[in-house]
């Protein structure tokens, strides 16, 4: 048994399925040995969602007919990638997952010298905060409570205002300067002459969740007008702001251990908030939340997202601003507004860890949030402010969940439900939506007229799919799952199978067979795939093999219909060898190559009678 399967097997003892999809799904109830409840993935009123903690699986059987383990459904319900899944079950459980082998990408392998050059540089920076040109930034940092240990926790550094640090080091190092290009950490002017990007700023090294250092967040110290207060690498191959967290890679963990995620404005926010103790926090490089971020947000698997955001009009119009790509998952989103001038670093560091969580738990809900920013408001500075409200509720995905918010914010602006569809329809983001879906239109159209010439062109090399032989092979598979004495019976006809994750199920079967001491049901099958798409298929394949009168009776149908097809496909074969010679013996003037196609013909003859004949019914 491999490490990674004993890991796994481990994670499902540890976790019981139950336990699992009820932290997710809040109305599963006990129904005699299994658990019932109203599928999280699509909308119904009769609950047809099932959880079987004896097998340690789920299965939908209602419009999904999804089924699978305690991973396959913290993926599916999550939205994450087998190994993001696996990781949240293992930190969960506190099973230590063996490191994933196998060779690194081309692409991996390239990138390596611009990270292993961006954590010179940060080093390079933590070096130069130490030394006297960095005492300003010391003095910032002990001004706004960070304490060494911080400090160094999170490499915070200054980058010399001279702006020759990084190239010098990169000359020194015999790194190429398009290396420090590429990272976003120095550029060429006009002239030829090289600088670095970052020049008289405290550094904050940025990390992904993986912990490299992928870019800088640089802040200015003096009130002069040489640049803005903060500036961000800019986009590289490595770096991109609206696909990072601030600090998430230091907080993963516990988020996931909690499924709490607090979103703040501010590096120092994110440090003084690991300082006190609250290890659930991050920042986004900008108020405004992206497709990426809420990916991100997934990944964590967090269930609940608290925004914290500063106690001024700023810090108001951040929040709205924050909930734009978070508001498509399906999570409890909550808001705090601190009292005004105060931020969120202000009160760690003064008031400590109580009072930040005293905030947290009178949190309000975004929907509350944004309504309450509408008291007050009149005419077209209210229409411009129920618009984006409108526009933020276009984003829920849930059409229940969706037509009860608008009713809920038709009775709290006092306006009829149909005026506000009315402005909804022409809201500007509605037009742009309107008109992204006509060019979403023109394109398919487009692409389907590509993809039909294409086809067109491979005509004769394209092997049709095959429905009925899938379907047979599946019943093979689901049969085998049911009973695994009948697996030798199967084993001469896996390498026919079309399917290819049909055809990867039945190797494991067989992988797992061989093996005496292994037990052979959808649990074991699935933590044998691993990450492979085929997980998702076992337990529909095993629920669908249960309603035949029996497995042997299943496989029997099966493997003749198999040998049936075969026989068929045998007997066209020879059909046209037959008409080939025919064609030969009509066309031929050689003797001896005549009497040899009416000797091949006669023995082809017999076959193909042999093969019309009805066959014995084989003992299975």
């Amino acid at each position: 048994m491999s490490d990674l399967r004993r890991a796994i097997e481990d994670i499902k003892l540890r976790a019981p399925i139950e336990d699992v999809v009820r932290e997710r799904v809040h109305d599963l109830k006990r129904a005699g040995r299994l658990w019932v409840a109203c599928c999280p993935f699509h909308e119904e009123r009769t609950p047809s969602f099932k959880v079987d903690p004896t097998r340690g699986t789920w299965r939908c059987y209602g419009a999904c007919a999804e089924g699978g383990d305690q991973i396959s459904f913290v993926e599916r319900h999550d939205g994450l990638e087998f190994w993001d899944a696996l990781q949240l079950l293992a930190d969960r459980t506190g099973v230590e997952l063996p490191r994933r082998g196998g060779p690194r990408t081309d692409q991996r392998e390239e990138a390596r010298p611009g990270y292993e050059l961006l954590e010179r540089v940060a080093k390079l920076y933590a070096e130069a905060l130490r030394s006297r040109e960095g005492e300003a930034a010391r003095r910032y940092l002990q001004e706004r409570g960070l304490n060494e240990r911080s400090i160094a926790e999170f490499q915070l550094g200054w980058a010399p205002a001279a702006g020759s640090a990084v190239v010098d080091l990169a000359r020194a190092q015999g790194i190429p300067f398009e290396d420090c290009e590429a990272t976003g950490l120095a550029r060429k002017n006009d002239r030829g002459r090289t600088y670095d990007f970052f020049r008289g700023r405290l550094m904050i090294p940025i990390r992904d969740l993986e912990g490299r250092v992928v870019g800088f967040g640089g802040r200015k110290l003096d009130d002069g007008n040489d640049g803005p207060k903060y500036v961000n690498t800019p986009d590289t191959d490595f770096f991109h702001k609206g696909r990072l967290v601030y600090g998430l890679d230091r907080a993963l963990r516990e988020v996931r251990r909690a499924r709490h995620l607090v979103l703040v404005e501010g590096y120092t926010d994110v440090i003084a908030a690991h300082q006190a103790g609250l290890p659930i926090v991050g920042a986004v490089l900008g108020t405004s939340t992206t497709e990426d971020h809420a990916g991100l947000v997934r990944r964590t698997g967090a269930r609940r997202i608290s925004l914290v955001f500063d106690g001024d009009d700023a810090g108001s119009k951040a929040a709205a601003r924050a909930l734009r790509g978070l508001l498509p998952l399906d999570v409890t989103i909550d808001v705090v507004v601190l009292p005004q001038g105060t931020d969120p670093c202000d009160l760690l560091v003064r008031q400590g860890a109580p009072a930040f969580l005293s905030h947290l738990e009178h949190a309000r809900d975004w929907f509350d949030f944004l309504c309450d920013g509408l008291q007050g408001l009149h005419g077209a500075e209210l229409s411009r402010a129920v618009d984006g409200v409108l526009e933020l509720l276009a984003l829920i995905k849930r059409p229940v969940h969706r037509a009860d918010l608008f009713k809920s914010f038709a009775a709290r602006v006092g306006l009829p439900e149909e005026v506000l569809r009315a402005q909804w329809r022409e809201s500007p983001a509605m037009r742009r939506e309107a008109e992204r879906a006509r060019q979403r239109a023109r394109d398919e159209r487009e692409a389907a007229r590509e993809a039909a010439g294409a086809l067109e062109e491979a005509a004769g090399t394209i092997v049709p799919r095959d429905p009925v032989l899938e379907k047979s092979f599946a019943g093979l598979a689901g049969a085998i799952l049911m009973d695994d004495s009948l697996v030798p019976l199967v084993r001469p006809h896996v390498e026919d199978c079309p399917d290819q994750e049909l055809k990867r199920i039945l190797e494991v079967v067989l992988e797992l067979y061989e093996d005496s001491e292994a037990l052979i049901d959808p649990n074991t099958v699935m933590t044998a795939l691993g990450a492979h798409p085929a997980r998702r298929r076992v337990v529909p394949l095993f629920e669908h093999a249960g309603t035949a009168e029996s497995p042997r009776i299943l496989l029997e149908g099966e493997l003749r219909f198999l040998r049936e097809r075969k026989a068929e496909r045998r007997k066209n074969f020879l059909l046209e060898r037959i008409a080939e010679l025919e064609g030969l013996i009509r066309t031929g003037t050689e003797t001896e190559l005549v009497e040899a196609a009416e000797q091949e013909i006669g023995e082809l003859l017999r076959e193909v009678s042999g093969l019309m004949s009805p066959p014995a019914r084989a003992s299975v």
